[in-house]
């Protein structure tokens, strides 16, 4: 499915959007003392963001994996995302997965 330029639009802004709320979250789970949470929302706000930034530039994910690769092939590999930003994305993702799996 192809995006008109407008609705690309409209879901990078509601993606940022989302981002920067769940930012919010994490940092108010901090303050609670809920650290599974918070890393948890740390991780959605950096998966929100990076997928913004592929569907502006035209690239879809299937997966959070997938984001993950995509954003490393054509951001960081042309540096215009950090390999230290697409580190803490990696690892935030594992905690994540580990979490889901109960090894957290």
């Amino acid at each position: 499915m192809t995006l008109s330029k407008e609705n690309r639009e409209i879901i990078v802004n509601y993606r940022l959007q989302k981002a920067k709320d769940t930012w919010t979250e994490a940092y108010g789970n901090v303050e609670m003392g809920f650290w599974h949470t918070a890393a948890n929302r740390l991780y959605y706000s950096c998966y929100y963001a990076a997928t913004a930034l592929l569907i502006k530039n035209g690239y879809s994910a299937k997966t959070h994996n997938g984001v993950l690769t995509l954003l490393g092939k054509h951001f960081v590999l042309e540096g215009i995302v950090s390999k230290e930003q697409n580190d803490i994305y990696a690892s935030l993702m594992d905690l994540r997965q580990e979490s889901d799996y109960g090894n957290f």
